[in-house]
């Protein structure tokens, strides 16, 4: 199994004192090689719980500082595990996919990573497990993007359950 990760690149000691918990029980338990990025928040979370979990990980690092080396850094991640056998991406949303956010080969995220990277994921044929890092009424899939409406799984972590 191969997890790839992305998420939002701010995250509070809260937030992940509570991810850290719910990702302890859910996410670890899994035998898989982990890929994220080199960003702060999320990736840096999920950076150090590899080496907690004595996970195999592949960190995949952005070329330089412009937005087209962001989303060209988690399209490369996405490539890698695509063409492996139970490749997931595992992704914690912060906010409502953008208008116009959509599967291809060159998404707009409109100014989300997290939104250009499942997009992406999506067009490569990766199968998604959400996690959105806000509040969701339990079972309600209304603020999915329509190309999502019958997928991906989702789970609500503790700290944003109702």
């Amino acid at each position: 199994m191969q997890i790839a990760f992305t998420g939002p690149r701010k995250l509070t000691k809260e937030q992940e004192g509570l991810i850290y918990k719910d990702f302890a029980y859910f996410i670890s338990n899994h035998a898989a090689d982990w890929h994220v990025g080199d960003a702060a928040g999320l990736d840096d979370f999920v950076r150090r719980a590899a080496a907690c979990y004595n996970k195999t990980l592949t960190v995949y690092e952005v070329a330089g500082n412009q937005r087209w080396h962001f989303a060209e850094r988690s399209k490369r991640m996405i490539d890698a595990i695509a063409p492996l056998p139970d490749s997931w991406l595992y992704a914690f949303p912060n906010k409502l996919c953008p208008e116009g956010c959509k599967p291809c080969k060159s998404p707009n995220g409109g100014g989300s990573g997290t939104w250009l990277t499942i997009a992406y994921a999506k067009y490569r044929g990766v199968q998604i497990y959400l996690f959105p890092q806000f509040q969701t009424k339990s079972g309600d899939k209304s603020w999915l993007p329509q190309w999502l409406q019958d997928e991906p799984k989702t789970e609500q972590l503790s700290l944003f359950a109702e």
